[in-house]
């Protein structure tokens, strides 16, 4: 019975029994890397679990994708094609980029913010969801944008498409325009 107390605390001791408490939220965006985990919150907003986003898409609130573009492997023969395909939650508009932090350049803040408010008729009220993948920063710096540019129905889930597609189908989306599209 020696081993077992002993295991435990080598468990504890690296972090693998032990629950990690989420960062706090910063006083800014997040720039650098963003796959790393996320807050618990974000001020000004809603976090959705999975039952919040499904009441959120049923109720027809606008929902926004901040993934990446999928990068052309560098392995990639030059004589094969390359069809790269970003799959979302049915409905959402796409904007690959959209979540960077201090980093995104303010004419595409203002292009996030006009399209967002676009899509929306111009009802700044109206629910909004943003999301990207798990452990992901862009969607938390696309809701606090979305928040400080004083929209009043943001919410963020956190979890993101992978979470989605785990429960329900996904669809192919093109990127909004303006923010590119999937190299050729």
């Amino acid at each position: 019975m020696r081993g077992l107390p002993a295991l435990l605390a080598l468990l504890l001791a690296t972090g693998v029994l032990a629950q990690e408490s989420p960062p706090p939220e910063p006083d800014g965006y997040r720039t650098g890397a963003l796959r790393a985990p996320t807050p618990a919150t974000l001020a000004g907003a809603e976090v959705l679990d999975m039952a919040g986003l499904e009441a959120a898409v049923a109720g027809g609130a606008v929902l926004i994708d901040v993934g990446p573009a999928p990068v052309k492997p560098a392995d990639l023969p030059p004589d094969r094609v390359w069809l790269p395909v970003h799959r979302s939650i049915p409905g959402a508009a796409w904007m690959p980029g959209a979540g960077l932090g201090d980093d995104l350049p303010p004419e595409r803040a203002a292009l996030f913010v006009s399209q967002v408010e676009a899509l929306m008729g111009g009802d700044r009220a109206r629910p909004v969801v943003v999301f990207c993948q798990p452990d992901c920063w862009g969607s938390w710096n696309a809701g606090r944008r979305l928040v400080q540019a004083g929209f009043a129905g943001v919410a963020w889930f956190p979890d993101g498409v992978d979470a989605w597609q785990r429960e329900h189908p996904t669809a192919p989306v093109d990127p909004m325009p303006g923010w590119g599209s999937p190299p050729p």
